[in-house]
């Protein structure tokens, strides 16, 4: 009797254990559902900036501007979009509700590739570790692995097959560099980036609208 009593007794333990793991892998999977924590306006803010840079580094370029003037474009451009960020997603967050676990592993993600980028960017070029050419492809290798990390944490299929976009350009500029990177990863910037970006604004719009209902 009592090793029946004991068997039973583990087996309701091991019941409600299994049980309490299977509530929170639902609430994990339900919060990735539910993250939309992408509203899209980084996307949107940071796909307009650097292509607007871009175009700018272009036509100096093509004018024959110093490197040193083209790079002080590229940091005082970064450093100011950084800190105005900053300022925005502080006043955003004020008027927001505790962030998700998925909510938070978004900002880590998008955080850490910010810097990877950041680093390609200047400290590789300024060191003479490669061509400043080659910034272009590298960066599209990041952010890459940044979609498709993004779209399998929020769920969203689309999302995670943009980064199948972002590495063919990224292949095609290494094999290909030249004057012509900065108007190809310009496109992608658009393609692969704003528009994406205003989808998902357009889809957390409309889910906040339907909670709001």
């Amino acid at each position: 009797m009592t090793a029946d009593k004991s068997n039973t007794l583990f087996q309701t333990e091991r019941n409600l254990l299994a049980e309490s793991e299977l509530q929170i892998i639902k609430k994990i999977v339900q919060d990735s559902r539910n993250a939309v924590a992408d509203k899209g306006w980084h996307y949107i803010y940071w796909g307009v900036i650097v292509t607007l840079t871009l175009l700018a580094n272009y036509l100096m370029v093509l004018n024959r501007v110093s490197m040193n003037s083209q790079g002080m474009l590229w940091f005082i451009t970064m450093i100011s979009a950084s800190l105005l960020e900053m300022i925005i997603t502080k006043r955003i967050e004020k008027d927001e509700k505790e962030k998700t676990f998925s909510g938070k592993l978004l900002s880590v993600l998008w955080g850490i590739s910010g810097v990877c980028m950041f680093m390609f960017g200047f400290a590789g070029t300024l060191s003479g570790a490669y061509e400043p050419v080659f910034i272009f492809p590298m960066i599209s290798s990041v952010l890459g692995a940044a979609y498709f990390i993004s779209g399998t944490i929020q769920q969203v299929k689309w999302l995670k097959y943009i980064a199948f976009g972002w590495w063919s350009g990224s292949l095609f500029m290494f094999f290909q560099p030249g004057i012509h990177s900065m108007l190809i990863f310009a496109a992608m910037l658009v393609l692969f980036q704003i528009i994406p970006g205003f989808i998902l604004y357009s889809r957390w719009k409309a889910a906040k609208n339907s909670s709001n209902d």
